[in-house]
């Protein structure tokens, strides 16, 4: 019998028994560890759009889209129905002729779900929160996301989990992910915020 042979095979075994015990105890006890990373920086993103080339001439710059989906959101704010303008992300400043990776083209109607346009150069993991930060809101200069990429409905500049008791859901079943929600192509997100007491 080769006990060096044997040796190696119980090491090996150990090594893959300790292994998915591991991953066992960290999907049981924090399965967010597997959630994909968001790609925060997507809201900067611009397809098209000017830019000045090395003489100082403004030109439409180039645009490679590789992946391209359709989440759909919809808000309401104290039972009343918030509707995202059309044209939301597209022609912004940063922008100027183009469109933001994440934008809508058409307004939802009333009650109705808004269709995001995800349209990136490669796969990303982009965040419901990126859309809120190239909407701004009502043109104000505050974002509507806080520094710590809270959402700020109302771009008072007061995160929104200090105003409002939220609750979001992804296609009908609750989702605590909320800015932080990796879209797919489908998703129909719904977020209520209910003013607090």
């Amino acid at each position: 019998m080769d006990l060096k042979g044997v040796a190696t095979e119980t090491w090996l075994l150990f090594g893959a028994v300790t292994a998915t015990a591991a991953f066992v105890a960290v999907a049981l006890f924090n399965p967010s560890a597997f959630d994909p990373k968001p790609n925060w920086d997507v809201s900067d993103g611009c397809l098209g759009g000017l830019e000045t080339d090395e003489n100082g001439e403004l030109i439409h710059r180039e645009s490679e889209i590789s992946e391209h989906y359709h989440p759909k959101l919809k808000i309401t704010v104290d039972g009343q129905f918030l509707g995202i303008p059309a044209n939301t992300g597209i022609d912004q400043v940063g922008c100027r002729e183009g469109m933001r990776w994440v934008h809508v083209h058409s307004a939802g109607a009333n009650g109705q779900f808004t269709v995001l346009h995800v349209e990136t150069p490669s796969k990303m993991n982009v965040p419901l929160g990126s859309f809120f930060e190239i909407w701004e809101r009502h043109g104000s200069s505050s974002p509507a996301l806080t520094e710590d990429k809270n959402f700020d409905i109302n771009s008072n500049g007061i995160s929104d989990w200090e105003e409002y008791e939220i609750t979001m859901t992804v296609d009908g079943k609750s989702n605590t992910d909320y800015e932080s929600f990796v879209m797919e192509d489908g998703d129909a997100i719904e977020i209520t915020f209910t003013t607090k007491n």
